[in-house]
């Protein structure tokens, strides 16, 4: 892949494309969380978020309801949604934040934090455990039928670079079946 983009940057070139190549389905993000929103989740989430998702939530606030998914078969969810999806989970499995363990694997930690959903409940988490200091900020896959936490990406970066490289060479485009940008 070439190099990583801002997420910022790499959301405005899937937004354009989307603009570009789809503009029926538009708006693809909701404008900008303000910073007492952001700083009202960092308060119930019990610490603060990583400079560049601050400054990414700042500049969308996720997507809205109807948009084409951002990635795959899940949408980018609202900084109130990401803590409604939070809670939810860790009301189903445990707040403990070193993580709820599965035999051979972590099924939940209260220090992911859900940025992706799906109507199934599926979620791509950013893995925010402090003690991770060479993998903090990775994207985890959380589907809630399956024990294993397959890492999809590096950072909130890589993943959404991935996004605005593959479409804009033709790799992905908006799949109906999936109603959202795929491959």
């Amino acid at each position: 892949m070439p190099n990583l983009l801002e997420p910022e940057e790499a959301l405005r070139r899937i937004d354009a494309w989307i603009a570009w190549t789809y503009p029926d389905r538009l708006p693809f993000v909701r404008p900008g969380a303000s910073s007492g929103t952001i700083q009202r989740i960092e308060a119930k989430f019990g610490r603060s978020l990583p400079c560049d998702m601050r400054r990414l939530y700042a500049a969308h606030d996720g997507q809205p309801a109807g948009s084409p998914a951002l990635y795959l078969n899940q949408r980018w969810l609202p900084l109130d949604l990401v803590i409604v999806a939070w809670e939810d989970l860790c009301f189903r499995y445990g707040k403990a934040r070193d993580g709820r363990r599965h035999p051979g694997t972590v099924t939940w930690s209260a220090d992911w934090l859900p940025l992706f959903g799906s109507a199934r409940g599926d979620h791509y988490c950013i893995d925010l455990r402090p003690e991770l200091t060479d993998t903090y900020g990775q994207i985890i896959w959380f589907l809630y039928d399956e024990p294993d936490r397959p890492v999809v990406a590096r950072s909130i970066a890589e993943l959404l670079s991935r996004v605005a490289f593959v479409i804009s060479s033709g790799k992905w485009t908006l799949d109906d079946g999936y109603d959202g940008l795929s491959d």
